[in-house]
């Protein structure tokens, strides 16, 4: 049976998580000859891929036609669509244990709720009250078409990735690194948080042979070939093996299996678990089990039970309304706590000239068009915190100036380091700030200081908060490309 279905999602801007569900899912769908469209307020690259393969994307639901079943992935994007199209059946599917968009709402129409793993179930039963009836888990899954097995793996690993979206100096990369630098192992680091987001992580995945990462991006290494260590910025997991894949899937190799402490000596007792031939093995039980495929049938199955259902007769909007007013008190408190101590202000003259930058670690030289981190340490000796918070917020940043100029540049659009921890008066906190060479090679003197968005650059007063160092920037050679 052909149905029109409307995948709901908060965004399709980005490769976050349930931005690449919807995408395989739809297409997916759509290649088994269902009517597919997929409704999302904002679009990017991903909705072009959709649309190339035959899937309309709208972010708009007065462009969307009627639907038989609305496949909802979050809050309001799911309700509108159902209160829009009230002859439409729903699917509520949970992906995330705390994130206000993954709230399931509690409308007539929606007869099913699925988690995607058993963390997500106990927030549907426990958190929300969702009847057991109602419920019941589709554990993710990997496009094994599109993720194809790697070549054997080596007999020891030489190459290593960081493939998270948290993944940033001062997270877990640094425990990864120390690990594998006491292994002799090279790292690199895909994800958002080191500026590297990858629109084909399965062109990239089979050039290492040891992956640290959790969920989605460890489900993909895994259908690989490559050895993975569950890893990410809150804690650290066991190296998969074929005994412990039933286990961690349960739990979607997410935040539940990351219950180990997070430092190198930790990682290093994992990284000695590398065997080549168990890396083949959880391979190929992930290509078996874990298949788009087979996630495909199930949604297939629960369609076809709620096509053979009748539509609710009551289409009140009270249990929604009951949802969103337990949502909207648990916005209320969170704002309560964003609005306390956690203020920035805007900060005088006296504060600027007590706080203090200083540059603990530098590169002597960089390479044109090549970034890199400076490890800097700030020490607030006023009487204000200084962060990341509004209505002000300080922010870490730099300025380029050739050696023997006198003005350094305007540094427009330069990037931000978010002051993560936050300095309270009285201390000092390290951080990674991320500094983009200019555009020009020679001798350069660099300046790391602070910014307060919407006031000004605190290197501007004559008790500046700033640090310099000089640093060489060369031109690309081979042996730099390579």
């Amino acid at each position: 049976m052909s149905l029109r279905l409307l995948f709901t999602n908060v965004t399709l801007a980005g490769r976050s998580g349930t931005e690449i569900v919807t995408r395989d899912l739809a297409l997916g769908l759509h290649g088994r000859g269902h009517h597919v469209a997929v409704y999302a307020p904002s679009r990017g690259p991903l909705a072009d891929e959709l649309e190339a393969g035959g899937v309309r994307v709208v972010t708009r639901l007065d462009q969307a036609g009627p639907a038989d079943i609305v496949h909802g992935h979050h809050f309001v994007e799911t309700a509108e669509a159902l209160l829009r199209f009230p002859g439409a059946r729903g699917v509520f599917v949970c992906h995330d244990r705390t994130a206000p968009h993954s709230i399931p709402p509690r409308l007539a129409a929606i007869q099913h709720y699925v988690a995607v793993d058993e963390n997500c179930l106990e927030r549907l039963h426990q958190e929300w009250e969702i009847p057991a009836s109602q419920t019941r888990v589709i554990l993710n899954a990997v496009d094994t078409a599109r993720f194809t097995p790697r070549a054997p793996l080596p007999p020891r690993p030489a190459r290593a990735l960081v493939f998270s979206h948290y993944a940033s100096p001062g997270t877990h990369v640094d425990a990864v690194r120390a690990a594998c630098e006491h292994t002799g192992i090279g790292v690199d680091v895909i994800g958002a948080g080191a500026g590297d987001v990858e629109a084909a992580p399965e062109a990239r995945l089979p050039q290492y042979d040891l992956v640290f990462a959790k969920a989605r991006c460890a489900l993909e290494a895994m259908a690989v070939g490559c050895a993975v260590v569950l890893c990410d910025a809150q804690g650290s997991g066991p190296m998969v093996t074929t005994d412990l894949v039933p286990r961690l899937r349960q739990w979607n190799f997410g935040a539940r299996t990351l219950g180990d402490r997070l430092d190198a000596d930790r990682l290093t007792q994992e990284i000695q678990k590398y065997d080549p031939a168990q890396a083949a093995a959880v391979s190929a039980m992930i290509r078996q089990q874990a298949s788009l495929d087979l996630a495909l049938d199930r949604y297939q199955e629960l369609y076809g039970e709620i096509m053979r259902q009748p539509l609710p007769g009551d289409q009140s909007v009270r249990p929604l309304l009951v949802a969103l007013l337990r949502r909207t008190g648990r916005l209320e408190r969170e704002m309560l706590a964003f609005g306390g101590d956690d203020r920035m202000p805007a900060l005088s003259d006296d504060d600027v000239s007590a706080i203090e930058i200083e540059i603990e670690r530098a590169p002597q030289a960089m390479v044109l068009g090549v970034a890199t981190h400076v490890k800097v340490r700030v020490r607030n000796q006023s009487a204000v915190p200084v962060g990341t918070w509004p209505p002000f917020p300080v922010q870490l940043a730099c300025r380029w100036k050739p050696a023997g100029s006198a003005q350094f540049d305007a540094a427009v659009g330069a990037p931000r380091t978010a002051l993560h921890k936050g300095v309270a008066p009285g201390s000092a906190e390290s951080f990674f700030v991320r500094v983009v060479p200019p555009a020009q090679p020679g001798r350069h003197v660099l300046r790391v200081t602070l910014v307060q968005e919407w006031k000004r650059w605190l290197d501007e007063l004559p008790t500046s908060a700033c640090a310099d160092t000089t640093v060489v920037v060369n031109r690309p050679t081979l042996l730099t490309d390579i």
